[in-house]
């Protein structure tokens, strides 16, 4: 499953990390801040030359810490899966947050989304969507990851690399839903040895909230919500129904895995295989606990909202 290359040392992906956040939190701001988002584009495509230039100053060869074969369609399929269960795990956890801190979870909202708005379309796809699915995979996904030595310790890889994908965006509250984007990525291209999978799904992940925010964009400015003029807590009832949608992310990370294994030799031929019922039945019990809490949740909410 892991193509032979030449480790990269700890160091070595570590520094290629220390130099991409001096880039993003140092440079960036201090050199870059006049120019607004085109500034965080700069800077992405500078963290990206940079890592290059360490890899191949290193003495590796970037094909091989960046593998990109031809993807197959159950593997985009499977990828695109993937990515919902993950997108209503993230968007769950967010809710049930905002419950908590509806200030700190709309100031991280509306200040992403006021940036985005001030620049055309085309360039929040670009700047969004397309470059950080090529530049931050770069990073972490293909010399950080295989800097902790991911053939020996798989699962403690995935772990790291989530965590510090998470901490890498800077901010307490988007470090859950991009420790554990960051997290699935590392696994995707772990067991795929395809860059393009992952990339996908980072793809993905930052082009939905650009569709979002540019089709309403009008209801949005009428509603003052850069200003949080009128803002009002995350009802637990609405939260709750989110929990109840996260019921089927189980089924889709498993489908997902199973289609992303299809073309891998000796991975099981059918989803569940016969005589193992494990798989199954965990998927049953995971979903209805998660349903269930979303139910109650609901209720609760409906319950406790303050009357007109």
């Amino acid at each position: 499953m892991y193509k032979d290359y030449k480790q990269i040392k700890f160091w070595q992906g570590l520094l290629v990390v220390v130099l991409a956040a001096v880039i993003i939190f140092i440079i960036a701001p201090v050199f870059l801040a006049p120019i607004g988002m085109y500034g965080t584009l700069l800077a992405e495509w500078m963290m990206l030359a940079v890592t290059l230039g360490l890899v191949m100053a290193f003495g590796h060869r970037p094909g091989d810490l960046l593998p990109l074969k031809k993807p197959s369609g159950a593997g985009v399929f499977g990828t695109l899966l993937m990515w919902v269960g993950a997108y209503l795990v993230e968007m769950t956890l967010i809710l049930v947050l905002s419950i908590f801190f509806p200030e700190d979870i709309l100031d991280v909202n509306a200040g992403l989304s006021q940036a985005m708005v001030d620049i055309p379309f085309l360039a929040a796809f670009l700047i969004i969507a397309v470059t950080p699915a090529i530049c931050e995979e770069v990073v972490f996904r293909g010399v950080f990851l295989k800097s902790l030595n991911s053939r020996e310790h798989k699962w403690m890889a995935i772990l790291i690399c989530g965590i510090i994908f998470g901490l890498f965006h800077g901010n307490v509250f988007r470090f859950i839903p991009t420790a554990i984007g960051g997290a699935v990525m590392a696994y995707i291209l772990l067991e795929s040895e395809n860059m393009f999978y992952n990339c996908f799904f980072h793809f993905i992940n930052n082009l939905l909230p650009v569709l979002l925010l540019f089709s309403m964009k009008n209801i949005y400015k009428n509603m003052e919500m850069w200003n949080g003029q009128g803002y009002q807590p995350m009802p637990a009832a609405s939260a709750g129904v989110y929990m109840m949608m996260c019921a089927a992310a189980p089924s889709c990370l498993y489908i997902g895995n199973y289609l992303l294994h299809s073309k891998t030799p000796g991975y099981r031929d059918k989803l569940f295989p016969r005589g193992k019922q494990a798989p199954a039945i965990i998927l049953v019990v995971i979903s209805s606990t998660l349903f269930l809490a979303g139910v109650g949740l609901t209720l609760y909410g409906i319950v406790t909202m303050p009357m007109p």
